[in-house]
């Protein structure tokens, strides 16, 4: 293990903070985690590739199986529709390995819930409603104050506080922002029984697709293109959404407008993207996940991503005899693979809004995911 860390502050309690939390804990390393939100909270995610050989390492893949909906072979979920609900592809060619884990669909909140549990039952401490009030390193440590008024001393700071990271502000001050990518991504989560004919569909104001969840819910993800600059209110978003959803005769979105009320659960975020250049790290901090290389979700990548992320970061740290010898080690292992990602992602969102034919958009995607399908 790197001889000069044995107490880490990680700035954020999502998927990255919550997996670095257990990879370094597994690595010896002290472990607190700082958290804003009160709860667990967010809508879905897929979890594929490499990332679930990621879960594995972390001790977490099982219990999540449990709690998530597995995509199997029969699946449609990746099936892609026209507006009617004749089906246009399979959807992108995934490589295939020998032990390959099998992807899963997790509801958000069920796999945060299971990463605190599994990283404070490994000792690590998490504090929520709290972030960090001061941070200044000198020596050979990072001097912390808390909101919630406690002080220490780290040998590593992780920021994982996502693609607004106050983290990546404080040690690269003149990064660049997040950058939208002319489209906005809208979430539905609705209680009821499933729906036949998930996957996605593809019509004339957008697209979206939906699979069922362990505890009768459904996850209906969305995009749409709209200038940057938009702005949008609760009422605009049911009005875009209920928009979308008319524009297909699709009886399996038929059947889902049905069940749209006022009400519904729905987020609408505009989808930015952001890739730090690198390094990711200065001194003694080190960025990762949604902080260093934010994402559409054109691939369904970024949680995976970020889970990698983790598990490597627990890898060096063990593996390498020094701090800055961890973090080199790390972005060796790293930049290009996540660039991959953004890269890909992006370049999807654009021909999506050139309204290139499903076939391209496959084409790129597929040659993205052959190249993910390397380990980590």
């Amino acid at each position: 293990m790197a001889h000069d860390v044995s107490t880490a502050l990680i700035v954020g309690g999502g998927i990255a903070g919550l997996s670095a939390a257990i990879a370094l804990s597994r690595a010896g390393v002290q472990c607190e985690v700082l958290e804003l939100a009160d709860a667990p909270g967010g809508a879905s995610l897929a979890l594929s590739g490499r990332a679930t050989e990621a879960l594995d390492e972390l001790g977490v893949y099982d219990a999540l199986h449990a709690r998530s909906t597995p995509f199997t072979d029969g699946t449609t979920a990746a099936h892609q529709m026209d507006e009617h609900g004749r089906l246009l592809s399979k959807g992108p060619q995934r490589p295939q390995w020998p032990g390959a884990k099998t992807p899963l669909g997790v509801h958000r909140p069920a796999l945060l819930e299971l990463l605190q549990e599994t990283a404070q039952g490994l000792g690590a401490e998490v504090h929520r409603g709290v972030t960090t009030q001061t941070v200044d390193e000198r020596g050979d440590g990072v001097f912390v104050t808390t909101t919630d008024g406690r002080e220490a001393r780290y040998d590593l700071v992780v920021g994982a506080d996502g693609i607004g990271s106050r983290t990546r502000s404080r040690i690269f001050p003149e990064s660049p922002r997040p950058a939208y990518s002319g489209q906005f991504s809208f979430r539905w989560m609705l209680s009821g029984p499933p729906i036949e004919g998930e996957g996605w569909y593809n019509g004339p104001e957008g697209r979206l697709g939906f699979y069922h969840l362990p505890g009768n819910l459904i996850y209906v993800p969305a995009v749409v293109d709209l200038p940057e600059g938009t702005w949008l209110t609760e009422e605009d978003t049911y009005a875009h959404f209920t928009r979308l959803l008319d524009s297909f005769t699709a009886p399996a979105v038929v059947e889902l407008r049905r069940r749209l009320a006022p009400g519904a659960d729905l987020i609408a975020r505009p989808f930015e993207w952001i890739l730090l250049p690198a390094p990711w790290y200065r001194g003694r901090t080190l960025l990762i996940g949604d902080a260093a290389h934010a994402t559409t979700a054109h691939m369904g990548m970024g949680g995976g991503m970020a889970i990698e992320d983790a598990v490597v970061l627990g890898q060096c740290v063990a593996k390498e005899p020094t701090l800055q010898a961890a973090f080199d080690a790390f972005m060796e292992r790293r930049y290009a693979r996540v660039s991959i990602v953004v890269e890909t992602s992006v370049a999807l969102s654009r021909l999506e809004q050139e309204g290139a034919p499903t076939t391209e958009n496959m084409a790129v995607a597929s040659a993205a995911f052959m190249a993910l399908g390397q380990p980590y």
